[in-house]
């Protein structure tokens, strides 16, 4: 499990419909926003970095009030266990 403390960047007046429009994404949970409404707090949950990854483009392509979404914190606690202990599946190829 991979989970962020991430700020999603949105258009000028577009803090409500975005908001909105995460809901239907049961992976991220919204905390609070700017008093511009311009920056929102809010945490994503993935089993992995590819799926965090996949997740954050998908959410960018169906809101596209959304500027970008950066990431601030990521807990990668699980996956570091996943290593150490041998059952973690490389999915990343180092020669790319």
């Amino acid at each position: 499990m991979v989970i962020t403390g991430s700020v999603i960047m949105v258009m000028p007046g577009s803090d409500v419909v975005v908001e909105e429009k995460l809901r239907s994404f049961p992976q991220v949970t919204c905390h609070a926003k700017s008093n511009s409404g311009m920056d929102m707090i809010v945490n994503v949950e993935a089993d992995n970095h590819h799926e965090l990854e996949s997740l954050c483009q998908k959410i960018k392509d169906d809101i596209p009030e959304i500027i970008d979404i950066g990431h601030v914190y990521i807990n990668f606690e699980e996956e570091i266990q996943k290593i150490e202990s041998g059952t973690w599946q490389n999915y990343y190829n180092l020669n790319d």
